[in-house]
């Protein structure tokens, strides 16, 4: 395929360190000691019985892989186009695996049990997806923050430790979603600032002054509204998602099933369409599309030697930037090349999760121009 390369007008990018966000406020999902990468699945628990242990450990390895390419698929790529992929057999999906990680191991004389955490080749799901057309999600969120309010029983709960909604969030898995997400616990300056009342309305107003005193950019109201149909046995769950933003609203309403009094099953379903719904809003935004690429002309800026490799690393490490080319390095600036994917507005997403923000430039002609904020 001929890429039709496009010279983008010259932007300006400006690194911005924000401050840290208070970690007591906006705690980190349990088990998850760094941010989750692109191209790789987490926490695939196979348990599998065989002849031999050693045959049951192969039907894990090969069922783990292609469970974990089945997720990735669904993380980056839109629904119609994951309908459209091909069945691939087993040696075609593990030539797409780069690593495997394994834990929690055990086995008897006829069974194995683990965990795997599977790494893929981005190249080689590039050039899989390329040959095929098929536009693609290559950025992570930054980590979204939530407040789960429950309405259950008559009543309206929020810090309470009775908030069984928050703890069905806490422990469920969201470590493969493009967009990760941190549940804000109890603490005596949440319980001040913030009622349930204003949270269930979604009161903007406070919702804003909330997020602004904690560093929080973006803040979601899960909103969980148990009904109960005691005649059938059953419960619905009308979950309703507000933002901080007038544009975020979503309501849907999930069904238990006839009989089915468990709450733990309904939490989950909700809690899934939920990531489902928060992942493809920020799929539509940065989805990349194949046959065309552009041009961005940068002079970066910086005060200390370390700047500039701080600069180089997080550049570096942006999925949609193809290729970097360094023309010049001089006393406290550097010159840049950078093709990358998508249009102007992605590659402006996209350099924003990493703590950069792109504007044009302020004199015509101008080289754009990067620099590190103190």
């Amino acid at each position: 395929m001929i890429k039709k390369l496009l010279i983008s007008a010259c932007y300006i990018f400006v690194l911005l360190l924000y401050l840290p966000v208070a970690r007591a406020a906006i705690p980190a999902q349990d088990g998850q000691a760094e941010p989750p990468k692109i191209y790789t699945i987490y926490n695939i628990a196979m348990d599998e019985t065989a002849v031999t242990s050693s045959k049951a450990r192969d039907i894990a390895l090969k069922k783990a892989q292609r469970i974990a390419l089945d997720r990735l698929f669904r993380k980056i790529l839109r629904g119609g186009d994951y309908d459209s992929l091909p069945i691939l057999t087993d040696a075609e999906v593990s030539d797409l695996v780069s690593g495997l990680e394994i834990a929690g191991e055990k086995t008897s004389y006829v069974r194995y049990i683990a965990d795997f955490t599977v790494h893929f080749s981005r190249d080689k799901i590039y050039h899989f997806l390329s040959a095929r057309n098929i536009p693609f999600a290559e950025t992570l969120s930054r980590p979204v923050s939530i407040l789960a309010v429950l309405e259950k029983d008559g009543t309206t709960v929020l810090w309470e430790k009775s908030n069984d909604w928050r703890a069905a969030w806490r422990e469920y898995d969201t470590a493969n979603n493009l967009v990760p997400v941190r549940v804000i616990g109890p603490s005596l300056a949440n319980r001040l600032a913030l009622t349930a009342w204003q949270a269930r309305q979604g009161d903007r107003a406070a919702l804003q002054k909330f997020a602004d005193r904690r560093a929080i950019r973006r803040l979601y109201i899960m909103n969980a509204r148990i009904r109960n149909d005691l005649a059938l046995g059953r419960k619905t769950l009308e979950l309703t998602i507000t933002g901080n933003n007038d544009e975020d609203k979503f309501t849907t309403i999930i069904d238990s099933g006839e009989g089915e009094e468990d709450l733990t099953a309904l939490y989950d379903a909700a809690i899934s369409r939920a990531t489902y719904w928060l992942d493809n809003r920020w799929k539509e935004k940065v989805l990349v599309h194949f046959g065309e690429s552009s041009l961005l002309k940068v002079e970066i800026r910086f005060d200390r030697p370390g700047d500039w490799f701080v600069i180089r690393k997080k550049l570096e490490a942006i999925s949609l930037i193809r290729d970097i080319t360094y023309s010049r390095l001089a006393l406290g600036v550097g010159e840049v090349a950078m093709e990358y994917s998508g249009d102007i507005e992605q590659i402006t997403l996209a350099l924003d999760q990493k703590n950069l923000m792109l504007t044009p430039p302020s004199d015509k002609g101008a080289l754009s121009v990067v620099r590190l904020k103190k």
